[in-house]
């Protein structure tokens, strides 16, 4: 059973790939629950825009 989100945040779970929640969440300064509890719940178009920007930031990275 994977884990539960809106379905309106699919995309940014299929984008997200294998990098801990965690680790977005540094980027962001927020804690871990706060993305966690974001997933679960229809995202601003401002959250959704800062999750994918520190998803793509930790991918450059790599």
């Amino acid at each position: 059973m994977g884990p539960k989100i809106f379905p309106e945040n699919a995309p940014i779970l299929e984008e997200k790939g294998s990098i801990p929640y965690w680790v977005i969440a540094s980027r962001l300064g927020v804690h871990v629950n706060t993305i966690r509890n974001w997933m679960k719940s229809d995202m601003s178009q401002q959250q959704k825009e800062m999750v994918l920007a520190a998803i793509k930031a930790v991918k450059e990275e790599k």
